[in-house]
């Protein structure tokens, strides 16, 4: 599924919880869970992806929850 990505960085308290509930929903649409799982750190400072808060799940490039994707340069992650 390469047009879902799940977007998290190292100690983010939610991840565990988020990635629970994105496979539950998979599973009760029938729907594979091989999304990309992305290290939001490792993306190049070009990359808006980059700027989102994580956990975020992105569909077809999007955030689930409507959030606009971030400008760059994006602030440092707090």
């Amino acid at each position: 599924m390469a047009n879902v990505v799940f977007l998290t960085r190292e100690g983010c308290v939610n991840t565990v919880t988020m990635r629970a509930n994105l496979d539950d929903a998979l599973k009760a649409l029938a729907l594979p869970n091989d999304y990309q799982f992305i290290d939001a750190d490792t993306l190049k400072a070009s990359d808006p992806r980059g700027g989102y808060g994580t956990p975020t799940v992105l569909y077809e490039g999007r955030d689930l929850f409507g959030m606009s994707e971030p400008g760059v340069p994006h602030p440092a992650p707090t």
